[in-house]
């Protein structure tokens, strides 16, 4: 594959300015998905419909697009934001991330600043989706479509999903389950989350699923609120004194396995991995860089690389879709990739990754993405 080439400087000139920004309902599954190569939206998107709320275009296309970013300062979500950027080159359209900081009501704000800055269209991965549905009905009152990133319901036009998100059978959450079983039978497990977000609460809540069908024993479900390694280290220090029994520790996100492997490391303790099962299990998801060295280095057990950057692509080309005409595209399905022991030698780090809006690794959901029970 080939990365996108640069416009030329005269082109990039003709651009729109682009608005600086500031700074994931119980786990998915879908009723059925197909693996596909995904078509090309290519080229700028004009042809369409005039958008009330959109900047006026420019000779070069001109369309904007805004991502409404959780935790703008998270590694993945950075990911994220560059593949809606690399995308949206791509068609000639420019690109902004807005950081909600954790606050739904910020959120909010963010949509409505999106629409009042001229949005084409609007990616936004929702924090409460009660709270930010009449901000999305309103952006779609004047046509401008909402993506949802790991996000459905009201006001979303259609949504881009991790495969680690949804809990799908043999999925990455129960890969997960069986994979602790397999090393520890039974194993005393506990869950770092974060309720915070709905997406982020599904993943702990499937994989709490498949760890009751794997055999496990979970011994603490603990949230990790301030969403960083360092939040994570102070959380779970005092739940290591409190059941040094613990045979393994799963955790919604890489930064939050960090700060379980610091406090393990710290307290004298061994973290299990393929080649030296002793010790405890740590695993986590997002495929960030630190996480995937402490993997190579094995003070991670393993993680999930939910393939934020093809995730941003995939953002982009639904918006493309929807600008132009097709009022419900289907939702996307961003395959993950396991990085372990065994793994971590294939691995290709985010930024060599070459995507475009034709070649995304991606499964079309065939019908309406179902939240597990």
């Amino acid at each position: 594959m080939k990365r996108w080439i640069a416009l030329p400087a005269v082109l990039l000139l003709l651009l729109g300015l682009v608005v600086a920004g500031c700074g994931g309902g119980s786990s998915s599954s879908s009723e059925s998905t197909e693996a596909t190569e995904t078509e090309e939206t290519g080229g700028t998107a004009e042809g369409g419909a005039e958008q009330e709320g959109a900047a006026e275009e420019t000779s070069g296309g001109g369309k904007k697009v805004f991502y409404i970013s959780p935790v703008a300062a998270q590694p993945g979500q950075q990911q994220i934001n560059q593949g809606l950027e690399q995308a949206s080159k791509e068609l000639g359209w420019s690109e902004s991330v807005l950081d909600s900081a954790l606050s739904a009501e910020k959120q909010v704000s963010n949509v409505e600043s999106a629409i009042n800055q001229g949005a084409s269209a609007i990616a936004s991965w929702t924090l409460d989706p009660n709270a930010v549905a009449g901000a999305y009905e309103q952006a779609q009152s004047k046509n401008i479509p909402v993506i949802g990133m790991n996000s459905k319901g009201t006001g979303v036009t259609a949504s881009v999903w991790w495969e680690v998100q949804l809990c799908e059978p043999g999925g990455p959450e129960a890969q997960t389950a069986e994979k602790i079983a397999e090393m520890k039978p039974g194993a005393k497990t506990i869950v770092i989350g974060l309720e915070v977000a709905e997406s982020t609460k599904e993943i702990s809540d499937c994989f709490i699923q498949e760890a009751k069908k794997a055999g496990l024993d979970i011994i603490n479900e603990t949230n990790n609120e301030a969403d960083n390694a360092s939040g994570s280290q102070k959380v779970f220090e005092p739940l290591l004194t409190k059941y040094p029994e613990v045979e393994a520790v799963f955790n919604y996100n890489d930064e939050s396995a960090m700060g379980v492997s610091a406090a393990l490391l710290a307290a004298g303790k061994t973290i299990a991995t393929a080649e030296n099962p002793e010790g405890v299990i740590v695993t986590g998801s997002n495929g960030d860089k630190d996480a995937i060295e402490a993997v190579e280095e094995g003070r991670l057990s393993w993680t999930w690389d939910p393939d934020n950057l093809a995730s941003g692509f995939s953002a982009v080309k639904l918006a493309n879709e929807a600008v132009e005409g097709n009022k419900k595209p289907a939702d996307l399905i961003v395959e993950s990739i396991l990085v372990d022991g065994e793994t971590i030698s294939e691995y290709v780090p985010a930024e060599e990754r070459e995507y475009t809006l034709e070649e995304i690794p991606v499964k079309v959901a065939k019908g309406e993405v179902k939240l597990a029970g």
